[in-house]
């Protein structure tokens, strides 16, 4: 059974009342890195599960309507930061990474899925109607920046359908699918959040468990205490009680199994697969 190496970057952050994503947590400014995890199979190369922030959300929220994302949200991106340049750091180039998973299509998970021009891209086809069939407006109000999606998007990316997920049981989210056919990685329906929202459960070396659940729970404390968003951040999200129960979910996963490291997408916690070199304290 094939296990895949697991590393974890921070794509950039951004800066939000920590009241906000964490029900009752203050309001004081806190800061949410944007996560992206590169995994390396023994045979089938480098997988990334979404890219972070970069140059073209910067573009993108230059002008209105767009300035208004990085006015709620405030970004961060050093140079160095983008996934195409961490990854160049440790010596890979943008031709060595063969597909992208996203797990949805907000605006700081998708940014720099340009700078991969030659990887094919999964997500849920669910994920892309809710961005093409959106106005400018209506798809902002949402997270979504459409202009951020690659040209040819739709010819190039490989769109999983509701009976995609055959693969096996992840508990109470119910079945997989399984990218590579070898049980290393299964795309798992996080739904609520936003449309189409897939985490992915990856065997890591020595037999470990990493659940990459994106926005699904946005910091470890939020699935520890079954906490959601204030409700004014539910605005956003794409079914507030399916959200609430896909939470709920993953905190009886915490509790009920412990070999599973879950890793929500903007938690600043470190855990085993940080790169030290790019989560700097």
């Amino acid at each position: 059974m094939s296990e895949v190496r697991v590393e974890l970057y921070r794509g950039g952050s951004c800066r939000h009342p920590h009241g906000m994503v964490v029900r009752g947590a203050g309001w004081r400014t806190a800061t949410f890195p944007s996560l992206f995890a590169a995994l390396f199979h023994p045979s089938e190369g480098i997988t990334l599960f979404d890219t972070g922030y970069a140059q073209p959300f910067l573009s993108a929220t230059r002008g209105f309507p767009g300035r208004f994302y990085r006015w709620v949200t405030p970004v961060s991106l050093r140079p160095g930061d983008t996934a195409l340049e961490q990854l160049a750091a440790r010596g890979i180039q943008a031709r060595d990474v063969r597909r992208i998973v996203l797990s949805h299509l907000h605006a700081d998970h998708i940014a720099g899925t340009r700078d991969f021009p030659e990887a094919q891209v999964i997500c849920a086809r669910a994920a892309y109607d809710s961005v093409r069939t959106r106005g400018q407006i209506s798809a902002l109000l949402r997270a979504y920046l459409p202009g951020l999606l690659p040209d040819g998007f739709a010819e190039r990316a490989r769109f999983l359908e509701e009976t995609d997920f055959t693969g096996p049981e992840v508990g109470e989210l119910g079945p997989s699918h399984d990218l590579l056919g070898d049980g290393s990685m299964l795309l798992v329906p996080l739904p609520g959040h936003a449309a189409g929202q897939l985490g992915l459960l990856a065997r890591a070396e020595g037999g470990r468990q990493c659940f990459l659940v994106a926005d699904a729970a946005w910091t470890r404390a939020a699935y520890r205490e079954n906490r959601g968003p204030h409700p004014l951040a539910r605005a956003i999200l794409d079914d507030a009680k399916e959200a609430a129960r896909t939470l709920e979910k993953l905190h009886r996963m915490w509790r009920e199994r412990p070999d599973v490291q879950l890793v929500p997408s903007h938690c600043s916690e470190p855990c085993e697969w940080d790169a030290a070199l790019t989560l700097p304290a």
